[in-house]
């Protein structure tokens, strides 16, 4: 099959990568449809973030299941040729493995995906939607942590993301912050940051006993004023993932999000892209101001 891999740490294209073989953990054969090119990947590329040597990149996707374990057309509620999509980081036993990252990830053929981590879709988002699941369930993540006037700060696309979500959910006291020099101090109940290396700047922007969700997954050292901290007694608290289930509901459109578009993206969708053109693809999505990037894989 076709597959990138991180190789020597290289991005290298091969076009004859064994198909991936079940086992016990990772029981389910998914045939990606569509991967999103995330910036973790970018990352991992660059050797800026660890990761396994020798394994297949990729973490965001959609495709339809093509086989079990046990042979059989069925397991459980799962059939083969349902849409499904997963849970990047529920790829082992301890709920913290991550496809393409430590162990095969998407930009393949196929994919090999523990029953538990896999998410189903609606069949009208095999397309790069689906392959957006991830991203949207991280942006629901800090949500269930908005107390009073909130803020969400940094100029990224998750930064975007999350916002939209929040207004999409009912949240109207949630505003959103790109520029340090628009903070006042003792302003908000809560912060939600995509830019760690603030953390001074919203602790002075914190109320006292107000909360700074950390949702940024940065692997860059982050220095910081304790006092702050200490004498407004600010609590801290990381956001992983929301619920991928709702994400599905999001993307289906059973919520009214404002970014939402008929069709088989929304406004800040970039190129879909062949695995062999990978080159193009990292370079394109490396950019600050890039839209989301997708590879087209085993898609009609």
């Amino acid at each position: 099959m076709r597959a990138l891999l991180l190789r020597n740490s290289n991005v290298v294209y091969e076009t004859a990568v064994e198909k991936p073989k079940l086992t016990s953990i990772r029981n389910v054969l998914v045939k990606v449809h569509y991967a999103g090119l995330c910036r973790t990947d970018i990352g991992i590329a660059k050797g800026a973030v660890p990761a396994k040597d020798n394994i297949i990149l990729g973490h965001e996707f959609c495709g339809e299941i093509a086989g079990f374990l046990n042979g059989e057309e069925k397991m459980g509620e799962l059939m083969v040729g349902d849409a499904v999509s997963a849970n990047p980081m529920a790829f082992g036993c301890d709920g913290d493995t991550m496809c393409g990252k430590d162990c095969d990830g998407a930009f393949a053929e196929y994919i090999a995906v523990p029953s538990a981590a896999l998410v189903m879709l609606p069949p009208r988002l095999l397309t790069p939607l689906g392959a957006f699941l991830e991203p949207v369930a991280a942006a629901l993540a800090p949500l269930k942590y908005i107390n009073g006037r909130t803020c969400i700060f940094g100029e990224t696309r998750i930064a975007a993301l999350t916002h939209q979500v929040a207004k999409a959910m009912g949240y109207d006291n949630v505003e959103r912050i790109t520029h340090v020099s628009d903070f006042q101090d003792s302003t908000y109940d809560c912060i939600i940051e995509t830019e760690p290396h603030h953390i001074d700047a919203y602790a002075a922007a914190l109320r006292p006993g107000g909360l700074l969700v950390l949702k940024s997954r940065s692997f860059d050292a982050s220095s910081f004023t304790a006092n702050t901290i200490a004498m407004k007694e600010l609590r801290i608290q990381g956001a992983r993932y929301g619920d991928f289930q709702l994400a599905s509901h999001l993307l289906s459109g059973d919520y009214q999000l404002g970014w939402w578009m008929t069709g088989d993206g929304c406004w800040w969708f970039g190129n879909v892209y062949d695995l062999a053109a990978f080159e193009t693809a990292f370079a394109e999505a490396e950019q600050p101001d890039s839209k989301k990037t997708f590879f087209k894989i085993c898609a009609e």
